[in-house]
């Protein structure tokens, strides 16, 4: 497998010095070349090249990789996935599920990690390989992977709610008249979200909830149980 089509040529993979490549199948021959890991015995690698079935399976590595902090700073982690319409495995993933089901930024940063995807490539008519590159955020920090829920961590957002009400007086007056509790928790709803579109749809919802009268999110919902 000399081709400069196959793999190793496509994604350089000779560059990367310590290398880790998991769930190889018997008959793929790519890598022969290569000298690497099959079994994850350093603390940190340059390359972590996954074969993967199922999100599932693509979930728990990227869980073990970022809570490892496997990968090298510039470093890569490669999963290879079966495409739709293989003739090798019932099996395959849409290649948007990657996005749809994981919490991605705008940037394109997996939530709470220093993982970006970075390129998405066909290995052969099986197998397409999906990559994250390990990077600092240009923004300089980290995102975490769950937004806090502890309420006090939202009071600073209270006068966000009061500026996005006071186009509507008598809903504003009762907001304020709530608890400071009620209040950080409808802080929380809104602005736990990461999306701006999500926390515009949620304050919608705000403005709605406290206009049938109701304390908070968790008091609506119960109204009919």
């Amino acid at each position: 497998m000399n081709s400069q089509n196959n793999i190793v040529a496509k994604l350089n993979l000779n560059k990367y010095v310590s290398k880790l490549i998991l769930h190889q199948p018997e008959d793929i021959t790519y890598f022969d070349e290569l000298q690497y890991d099959t079994e994850m015995t350093k603390e940190k690698y340059d390359l972590i090249f996954v074969f993967i079935y199922n999100m599932d399976q693509f979930k728990a590595y990227l869980d073990l990789v970022n809570r490892k902090q496997a990968i090298h700073e510039n470093g890569y982690l490669f999963f290879a996935y079966p495409k739709k319409n293989n003739r090798k495995y019932e099996e395959y993933i849409d290649r948007d599920s990657f996005f749809q089901q994981n919490q991605v930024d705008e940037e394109g940063y997996i939530s709470g990690s220093t993982l970006k995807f970075s390129r998405m490539v066909s290995m052969d008519d099986v197998f397409t390989v999906v990559g994250l590159k390990s990077q600092a955020s240009k923004k300089g920090k980290q995102v975490s992977a769950k937004s806090s829920q502890r309420v006090d961590d939202y009071v600073e957002y209270i006068p966000s709610i009061r500026d996005y009400l006071s186009s509507d007086k008598e809903l504003l007056e009762h907001y304020n008249n709530l608890t400071i509790g009620y209040q950080k928790d409808w802080a929380r709803y809104v602005y736990s979200a990461k999306r701006s579109e999500t926390q515009e749809k949620r304050l919608l919802q705000m403005k709605d909830i406290l206009a049938q009268g109701y304390k908070s999110m968790d008091l609506y919902r119960r109204r009919e149980q």
